[in-house]
């Protein structure tokens, strides 16, 4: 047999066995005394949640506080929220409404009309649930395909550039951790989980435009003539103009990050970078993390041009601005990561 999903009914001793009456056949009940109680049953179970039922005795009854309480924790959109009171009151009403809650009921109470009520608001929420799963699950699945268009093209950049086809997985990780580190360290970036992972997966792309540069700039062994640098320094530009044809392709999030990335990622805080020349902030938070991550793994990475440095070189190298001005918050923060970062590098070059 099913387990029964929770209802939360809350306040006014006088109605709580009328409201019990009313769901006791086909849910569990959780009963709270006031509104932190309640607060605190809500959030324990609010996955399976299936109702909440508020009784208002009274227009300053805690009952009013709970409601403001369930509509800032955006709780009073995710289930459905009934009101009981034993009086009509206009003005109560129409607060309640304005808060969000789903139906309100006053005398006098008809119990099959109120059953109807409850089954039809019932039915609407399971009907929004269902659809939300299919978006999540369709949503999973567009992501899963992004990520193989981007393994795809990252193994296309790689095989041109002539590397290994690690290096881009490399830099995935290695951002990662760095923007994990920013986000502990720093919440002024305003970074989370999703957006996290929206930096590691479009840190793959962050090299595109190579693939318009010229083999004979791109794999040339010695040093670049100043004509063959400035050329070079267009892939930034060049790999936009390729992710804008693959614009209709991505999800707006996913394709602002891209582009911030491939277009930014050798930017510089003293505005001493490519392509704009931006300072600070203007640079956006995702560039400077996969920045970072880039050039630690292409300190440590020979290259037809450079033999491969120590990882702890290549820590120093950019601590002490040899590569370039990075921003203080987070080159601390790559200080607090920098023996995942080491670790990450030596596990996947043995």
């Amino acid at each position: 047999m099913e387990e029964k999903r929770p209802a939360l009914i809350v306040g006014c001793d006088d109605l709580r066995p009328t409201m019990i009456g009313y769901v006791a056949d086909f849910f569990s009940i959780i009963e709270a005394c006031g509104g932190a109680d309640a607060r605190a049953k809500a959030e324990a179970c609010s996955r399976r949640l299936s109702i909440i039922f508020i009784g208002l005795s009274a227009p300053d009854d805690e009952g009013v506080r709970l409601i403001a309480e369930l509509n800032r924790s955006g709780m009073i959109r995710r289930v459905p929220v009934i009101v009981f009171t034993p009086r009509s009151d206009l003005g109560l009403e129409r607060y309640a409404y304005e808060q969000g809650i789903t139906e309100y009921i006053s005398p006098p109470f008809d119990p099959e009309i109120v059953k109807i009520k409850l089954r039809n608001i019932l039915g609407h929420y399971r009907y929004k649930d269902e659809l939300e799963e299919e978006h999540a699950r369709h949503l999973s699945e567009a992501m899963d395909n992004h990520r193989n268009t981007l393994d795809f093209l990252a193994n296309v950049i790689e095989a041109r550039n002539m590397e290994n086809g690690e290096h881009v997985s490399r830099v995935k990780g290695m951002a990662r951790i760095l923007a994990e580190q920013v986000m502990n360290d720093c919440p002024s970036y305003g970074l989370t989980k999703e957006k996290i992972s929206l930096i590691s997966d479009a840190s793959a792309l962050h090299d595109l435009g190579k693939i318009m540069i010229r083999e004979s700039v791109l794999l040339k062994p010695g040093r670049l003539t100043e004509e063959e640098a400035q050329y070079m320094k267009r892939h930034t530009i060049y790999g936009c103009l390729l992710l804008n044809k693959m614009k209709n392709m991505l999800f707006e999030d996913f394709f602002e990050t891209c582009y911030d990335i491939c277009r930014y990622h050798h930017e510089k805080v003293d505005g001493s970078g490519y392509p704009d020349g931006l300072c600070g902030d203007a640079i956006p938070i995702s560039a400077q993390i996969v920045s970072v991550a880039d050039c630690f793994d292409a300190l440590t990475a020979s290259r037809p041009y450079k033999p491969a440095y120590p990882a702890r070189v290549a820590y120093k190298m950019i601590m002490d601005g040899e590569c370039g001005v990075f921003a203080p918050e987070l080159l601390a923060a790559f200080r607090r990561c920098r023996a995942r970062m080491m670790r990450l590098t030596e596990q996947s070059r043995h």
